[in-house]
């Protein structure tokens, strides 16, 4: 496509105009799809390339534009992986986005202000404490550390805790697909800087990328299994919420409480579970039973949850003494593998500490 003195405008520029059109009354989340789709199926120089048309627009002298601009981030964040986060972590685009913020931060922060604002802060609660590659996170979690020293202000957001999704299951394969994928995206973002350091870090990561080093590949099924063993602990938390429902009373069920958040990851999870069955017996017959295991106790607590919302609280949790005997530990600290009961302790990985370092410096 041409525009104005014959110069080519890129489909992710057309993307972002149309999304952020000025006679828009409301965001247009088709064409954000749209363009989240094209990210994600282009890769390549597509992910900075959005990144950094949207950050222009954010920029725009309409402040209704860059609301729109800023819906547009946020979709795109939610919907692209870690190669477009990657790229929203880099200083030039966190640079950009703040560009317009006044060394001294005025009393009342204006509408574009307060949402920029909310968008970092919602960054670093969120990707970056969550993404399995937040490591690489580290530039946004500087930039909210300088903006509180220069004195802005980050409102305390109203989040509802959430719980995460069966969905998120992943294979080793797919682990692995995942890992290989950042890692292109890594190593082109390197080559891209192309600073002495960049260039070194790069070369180093193409040596594991062709498995120079093979002890040092991370254990995927290990992976999967520590993920299969946080599933058992919301069957037991599910259990355990219906052990305690007031029954005389006959305590009423409904969509969205407690008891319905819980079992969505479970109902969410048990089709994974039942593919991953049906594999393990060519592929991975190491955990066939862990997963057989594992959708005997989601078929039981659902089924149980099921009869409880109807008013049957006749089906009852395997109590601890009539269980089975343990099949010993697991990857992650499992004490055992039993169907509806596992005591499973669960270590908590604390955040490295990082080292903050002045990011307007180009």
């Amino acid at each position: 496509m041409l525009g104005n003195g014959w110069t080519s405008v890129s489909p992710v520029e057309v993307y972002v105009q149309r999304a952020c059109e000025p006679s828009l009354h409301e965001a247009n989340y088709a064409v954000h799809l749209e363009l989240a789709e094209h990210i994600n199926a282009k890769k390549a120089n597509t992910p900075r390339d959005a990144a950094m048309a949207v950050v222009r627009m954010i920029n725009h002298r309409n402040p209704h534009v860059a609301m729109l601009a800023l819906g547009l981030l946020d979709s795109l964040v939610q919907a692209c992986g870690y190669a477009f986060h990657l790229q929203i972590a880099t200083k030039e685009f966190l640079n950009e986005l703040v560009r317009r913020f006044p060394e001294r931060p005025p009393p009342f922060p204006g509408p574009v202000m307060a949402r920029i604002l909310e968008t970092i802060h919602g960054w670093k609660t969120g990707i970056c404490a969550e993404s399995r590659w937040k490591e690489d996170l580290g530039n946004i979690r500087d930039m909210h550390k300088l903006l509180t020293f220069k004195g802005y202000r980050f409102r305390d957001m109203a989040v509802q805790a959430a719980l995460p999704s069966g969905s998120s299951l992943k294979s080793p394969e797919e682990l692995e697909a995942d890992d290989r994928e950042a890692q292109a995206a890594k190593l082109q973002e390197l080559i891209r800087r192309g600073g002495p350091k960049d260039l070194m870090a790069a070369q180093e990561l193409m040596k594991i990328m062709a498995g120079a080093n093979p002890e040092a590949k991370p254990d995927y099924r290990a992976q999967t299994l520590a993920e299969v063993d946080k599933l058992q602990s919301k069957v037991i938390l599910l259990n355990e919420m219906l052990d305690n429902v007031d029954t005389a009373r006959g305590e009423k069920f409904a969509s969205g409480d407690a008891y319905h958040q819980v079992s969505v990851i479970l109902t969410q999870a048990r089709p994974k579970i039942q593919k991953w069955i049906s594999n393990a017996e060519t592929e991975d017959p190491e955990s066939l039973e862990t997963y057989l295991q594992m959708n005997d106790q989601i078929n039981a607590v659902l089924t149980r949850y099921e009869a409880y919302k109807k008013g049957d609280y006749s089906i009852q949790a395997v109590p601890p003494e009539l269980a089975q005997g343990a099949s010993g530990g697991g990857p992650t600290g499992c004490v055992s593998f039993i169907p509806h009961l596992l005591i499973c302790a669960i270590a908590l990985t604390p955040h490295p500490q990082e080292k903050p370092y002045r990011l307007y410096g180009r």
